[in-house]
């Protein structure tokens, strides 16, 4: 994909649209039609728990790189500049891709969610050759994240209107996939059914409708029963009409007749750069109150009929790719001097837990290594915090705002979000992989986990909460580890020995 790193669709721009009661008027009608006649293949309306014993946390995972890095990105040109471990990576070396999966598996990131273009199909199965070489594939799961804007996206209109000819690339694009991917052991499956994301779901305009039953149905031959997740989940999103109507102009009302085809709904990212009001220290604009009220009318509007994933960012500057557009920032700290990861944190607690779909309990992140729109939490090198850049004036990149060569910081935030406690099975100087340990309160079984292959185990905070406990290896169960797990940290350090 050339420049930007993500089309400009995705949230980047503010379309100014006009006759907003026509759009009202436009969009009542075509639920009202689509709700009547409801499609073959939409989710049922009262929807069991999947699972909870679990955050189930996701991140959007970027393998463009290092072409991506020559589009520009803020670390390169801050003052001084800050670095990947290693330095600039090719995302197909595979000891790359080991440590991002290591670090997923040791601080709570379940899945990654990888693109698929259709105009390229071949980068991500590069990438997938790769990544099924590497060690520590069982530590991780992965899904496609399926970029439907490649189908073809009008700008003009804001929609991506499904005919004939998109549905069937559509299908041939899924068949490959099913093929490449959905086997594979370490897919994400919930209930074993493949996940799949479906990014710009909310653009989707035309025969959508028929074109997702037939997915489905085709999918169903080949023996999978597909679990849907659109990016619904915006401030603008293209209405409902009856068929032949144009869907102009995009509406602010959730549209219930497209997402309810889906199994569940999240957003890919809630930054828009016409929100004049979203802009700087989250602490004092009015981002997170718009997003908390976004999540709340969505899942009004869902009724239960939909899973629901609430997303979010560490922050947003996507200035070292679009600095000519001049998009405002949003910080990473929450206000001015509350340091790096504040906002990452007060997200999780403000928009993640509080939305959470306790039928689910999934959580996704934006993102883990993309870095051209600087939303990673992926580690950098450690340095001290900057607000200098190359710019003539100094500040042009940065707008005054802090950046830090944060190291673990984010991923040691989220462990501490989403995880109980956290350890290691060693046998004498060697990692036990695949050793089944438990945790008890007094004689109770609370839950079991496995380790991974380096021998790491973790619990997560939703199974066990603030508490004493008892772990213990299975095979050893005289052996107990006493520790107590507190609000808002999670408790480290535990080795067990075999």
């Amino acid at each position: 994909m050339n420049p930007p790193a993500r089309p400009a669709v995705a949230g980047r721009r503010h379309w100014a649209w006009t006759a907003a009661g026509i759009a009202v008027a436009v969009v009542l009608l075509g639920s009202a039609y689509y709700l009547k006649k409801r499609p073959s293949g939409t989710p049922p309306a009262k929807l069991p728990v999947i699972q909870s014993d679990r955050y189930l946390v996701g991140a959007h995972y970027y393998h463009w790189y290092p072409r991506n890095f020559r589009h520009g990105y803020l670390r390169e040109h801050l003052r001084p500049r800050q670095t990947f471990p290693g330095g600039e990576y090719q995302s197909t070396d595979i000891e790359v891709i080991a440590r991002h999966i290591a670090w997923c598996s040791e601080y709570g990131i379940d899945f990654l969610s990888i693109g698929w273009w259709s105009h390229e199909p071949e980068r991500t199965e590069s990438f997938l050759d790769h990544l099924y070489r590497t060690p520590n594939i069982a530590d991780i799961k992965f899904c496609v994240f399926y970029e439907t804007q490649s189908l073809g996206f009008d700008p003009k209109l804001g929609t991506t209107s499904f005919d004939e000819a998109k549905t069937a690339r559509m299908i041939a694009d899924f068949e490959k996939i099913a093929a490449r991917c959905f086997s594979h052991p370490s897919y994400l499956r919930l209930r074993g059914r493949p996940v799949v994301f479906l990014y710009l779901s909310r653009t989707f305009s035309g025969a959508f409708a028929p074109a997702v039953a037939r997915l489905r149905s085709a999918m169903r031959t080949r023996g999978y029963d597909l679990f849907l997740i659109g990016d619904e989940i915006f401030w603008r999103v293209s209405p409902v009409v009856p068929s032949g109507r144009i869907p102009f102009p995009l509406v602010k009302t959730p549209q219930p007749a497209r997402f309810c085809l889906f199994d569940a709904i999240t957003s890919y990212n809630m930054y828009e750069s016409g929100a004049a009001s979203q802009k700087g220290y989250a602490a004092q604009s009015t981002y997170v109150s718009d997003v908390a009220a976004k999540y709340a009318e969505y899942i009004s509007a869902a009724a239960g009929r939909v899973y629901f994933v609430p997303q979010i960012i560490p922050g947003y500057n996507d200035r070292g790719v679009r600095r000519r557009e001049n998009h405002y920032a949003i910080p990473r700290e929450w206000s001015e001097g509350s340091g790096e990861a504040s906002l990452f944190a007060s997200l999780f607690d403000r928009t993640a837990l509080r939305f959470l779909d306790p039928r689910l309990n999934m959580i996704l992140i934006t993102s883990f290594n993309e870095w051209n729109e600087d939303t990673a939490i992926e580690p950098l090198e450690p340095s001290g915090p900057t607000r200098t850049d190359d710019s003539a004036s100094g500040n042009e990149y940065t707008q005054g705002y802090s950046y830090s060569g944060h190291g673990l910081r984010y991923l040691e935030t989220l462990r501490n979000k989403v995880l109980a406690l956290c350890g290691t099975v060693r046998r004498g100087s060697g990692a036990v992989p695949g050793a089944v340990v438990r945790a008890y309160k007094g004689q109770q079984l609370m839950a079991e986990t496995r380790t991974d292959s380096a021998g790491r185990f973790r619990f997560s905070r939703l199974a066990l909460p603030a508490d004493q406990y008892t772990i213990r290896a299975a095979d050893q169960p005289d052996s107990a580890y006493p520790v107590t797990v507190r609000p808002g940290t999670c408790s480290t350090g535990i080795h067990l020995k075999r």
